[in-house]
């Protein structure tokens, strides 16, 4: 009798978890892409602009708790590659970075908004991450959100 309980008990936790696993979840995917515009305003008395720029972002997370980023304006041709360690917690994602290379093609434009994109604490800190809908995310850093597909 003893052993028809056992079995019944294993197998009834083998079928829980297994339908577990198939559930919606709030675990972050691995691979996420963007590509949005960045919406760039400055005025002061003297000169005044506004300016939308083109941006293409991945974030890759890794097992073992780092991540890669690729980041690019492309109409300027200049971007930079990231990478690091992760940790997760309650209010979203904080990001370490461990190494930071900027990439600047041949003919890049390298004007104030390019060297603020490029320098190298650019992608660190909390991050929070809002499920918008399927496949669709959004990370909000300290004065920017980009939406993420996944």
């Amino acid at each position: 009798m003893n052993n028809k309980i056992i079995i019944g008990a294993v197998a009834l936790g083998v079928v829980l978890g297994g339908a577990a696993s198939y559930l919606d979840s709030n675990k972050l995917n691995r691979h996420f892409n963007s590509s949005t515009i960045a919406y760039v305003e400055a005025s002061n008395p003297d000169d005044s602009f506004a300016k939308m720029i083109p941006l293409r972002f991945e974030l890759t997370l890794k097992e073992n708790s780092g991540y890669d980023v690729y980041a690019a304006i492309p109409n300027s041709k200049v971007g930079y590659m990231t990478s690091g360690d992760y940790t997760l917690d309650s209010d979203g994602v904080f990001f370490n970075i461990q190494t930071h290379s900027p990439l600047r093609a041949e003919g890049s434009h390298y004007g104030p908004i390019e060297q603020l994109f490029l320098r190298r604490n650019a992608f660190e800190g909390h991050r929070k991450v809002a499920k918008l809908e399927d496949n669709k995310a959004a990370l909000i850093g300290h004065k920017v959100v980009l939406l993420l597909n996944y």
